[in-house]
């Protein structure tokens, strides 16, 4: 009954999604940027914003199930599928010379299939009745959830329409190129660390606090141990790996710094939340109580941005990105000590400050031994020395700070590792 209920619910969702795209496809081209034609513009809107209709039509309910379910690993066998058919798909069409409708029109047919295949999948594996009848309180919080949603969405989306109504398009495209890589990197992590939601879900349903306390320790070092090797080697090499893959590009100017530190900052406060998100929205569903929270992150990025942007340019929307990151990250530490766990805030801010030393003393260190990066293998050779340097930082940390939860983790892959032997065996 609550799987049905939340599948009309997110049909509801997408066909005012389908509104809100329709609605932007017309003022786009019309009032914001008139570079190109008003069927051009028109036409890729839609294409580019069917893959979402699906997800929300027809696969996120089916993935919410999966989830609780804590199979991960089968959300991210369809994103690997998705991503090499996307991909390969791509290649073809463009070596067979079609223009970027064509190109995006096989990207679309890509991500709008995937969520039918899962939605059949789902329904099959687990044996939902879809004809069951429905209550309709049985989700009390769904707009809450929405508003939680929306202000996500324009969270995410500020700092590219902010670029595109006061800066060029050439500026929306190195924009693009360095939020690509964070953005996948934060994909991954999640990926990784998604199952921990569910696993708190239940123990908060059960009433465990002392568990929970004692999980979240655990989550917290390995998230945050995570944060510090990938973060900072980001910060090292994210600009390096830009001017490798833009090499011959000419039509601007993608050599910034600045901007890659900053953004690779505020993608890592986006990480950060993630062990407080999963207890205080996922696991205990406090979608009301926090949901001002996510407007005004929405807000201060807005604000922010708008207000940096004409004096520093792509820099000014990293600042509104870090800024309103940051704000939200600590407001759900907060809630999660006062609502919820009563733990000590200095717990998250001893993790963070950790991590802060670690990316300052990895990029110190980088600086002696770092030259000019010319080619792929360069970087590659760079990358894994950053790597390397970061890795022993966080382990060196890790033992001094947090030696009891660092043993408990070790003994617990341990033991993972011997039932894994024990199985192939």
């Amino acid at each position: 009954a609550v799987v049905v209920q939340t599948e009309r619910f997110m049909r509801k969702i997408a066909m005012i999604y389908v509104t809100f795209v329709v609605v932007l496809a017309v003022c786009y081209p019309l009032f914001i940027n008139r570079e190109f034609e008003f069927l051009f513009s028109f036409t890729l809107i839609l294409i580019i914003s069917a893959s979402t209709f699906s997800q929300y039509y027809f696969g996120l309910t089916y993935q919410m199930v999966i989830n609780a379910d804590q199979r991960q690993y089968v959300i991210l066998a369809f994103d690997i599928a998705k991503t090499i058919a996307n991909t390969v798909i791509s290649v073809i069409l463009i070596k067979m010379g079609f223009g970027i409708h064509v190109v995006k029109l096989g990207s679309a047919a890509v991500f709008v299939i995937a969520p039918i295949i899962l939605n059949i999948y789902t329904k099959r594996y687990y044996h939902i009745d879809t004809n069951v009848t429905v209550k309709e309180d049985l989700i009390k919080q769904r707009w809450d959830a929405v508003g939680h949603e929306v202000a996500n969405f324009v969270h995410n989306n500020t700092d590219i329409m902010v670029l595109t109504v006061f800066t060029s398009l050439s500026t929306v495209s190195i924009y693009t190129v360095y939020q690509y890589v964070i953005s996948s990197i934060k994909k991954i992590l999640l990926n990784f660390v998604n199952s921990f939601g569910s696993a708190f879900g239940n123990m908060y349903a059960n009433g465990e606090t002392e568990l929970m306390h004692k999980n979240l320790d655990l989550f917290e070092l390995i998230l945050f141990s995570l944060c510090s090797i990938i973060y900072s080697t980001t910060f090292v090499m994210l600009t390096p790996f830009v001017m490798i893959y833009t090499k011959g590009v000419t039509d601007a100017n993608y050599f910034q710094p600045l901007f890659g530190a900053i953004i690779t900052m505020a993608g890592a406060f986006n990480c950060f939340r993630v062990p407080y998100h999963a207890i205080v929205v996922t696991a205990a569903g406090h979608y009301k109580q926090t949901k001002r929270g996510a407007y005004m992150e929405a807000v201060i990025n807005i604000v922010v941005s708008v207000l940096c942007v004409v004096r520093f340019g792509l820099v000014g929307v990293a600042i509104g990105t870090l800024c309103a990151t940051a704000f939200r990250t600590v407001q759900y530490v907060l809630y999660l000590s006062r609502n919820i766990l009563y733990r000590k805030v200095s717990i998250f801010l001893k993790h963070l400050f950790i991590v802060l030393a670690i990316f300052g003393l990895t990029y110190y260190l980088s600086t002696l031994y770092m030259g000019s990066v010319k080619s792929v293998m360069t970087w590659i050779s760079y990358a894994v020395l950053t790597t390397l340097i970061a890795a022993s930082l966080t382990a060196l940390t890790d033992f001094i700070f947090y030696r009891n939860d660092s043993l408990a983790l070790l003994k617990k892959l341990m033991a993972i590792f011997r039932r894994v032997r024990k199985g192939k065996a």
